[in-house]
């Protein structure tokens, strides 16, 4: 399952600002390696500042359902606001990961700067296929969860 939330970015709020409102929104009680959060907030500025998660989300796998964070820009982050709907659940509350969109032309040193303060955090090619499109294709070989219901009623 997936979830979508989108933040309101620039004019609304700085991309610091947008990027501390990410954490939060991903943060609380139970989180582990928020250090890394707190690491990456420098390159995720930059990151928003270029405007690539308006065209592909910020992906965070972890605890709970598979959340998508978009930001929003321009007349529309106006019009939105700065109110984000909170989630029940606490994503980064066990073993997490984020993948974030990043053009081919900044690839290299995001992929640096992140590798020793953010490991958990990773990057994939803005132009590339949606990640949670190819994650949904599995082979039969892949497959290793099997159910078999047996419709048959037996009085």
């Amino acid at each position: 399952m997936r979830v979508r939330r989108n933040v309101s970015s620039i004019p609304c709020r700085s991309a610091s600002e947008t990027w501390q409102q990410i954490v939060d929104l991903i943060t609380g009680r139970g989180s582990i390696d928020t250090n890394q959060l707190r690491g990456a907030a420098g390159v995720l500025a930059s990151i928003i500042t270029d405007e690539h998660p308006s065209q592909k989300p910020i992906v965070i796998e972890g605890v709970g359902p598979q959340l998508r964070v978009y930001c929003v820009y321009g007349m529309k982050a106006v019009e939105e606001g700065k109110a984000v709907d909170s989630l029940t659940w606490n994503p980064t509350a066990g073993d997490w990961t984020m993948h974030i969109p990043c053009d081919s032309e900044n690839m290299s040193w995001v992929k640096s700067a992140l590798a020793n303060s953010s490991p958990r955090i990773r990057t994939f090619d803005v132009e590339e296929e949606d990640r949670g499109a190819e994650q949904e294709t599995i082979s039969d070989e892949e497959r290793t969860d099997t159910v078999t219901v047996d419709w048959e009623l037996k009085g």
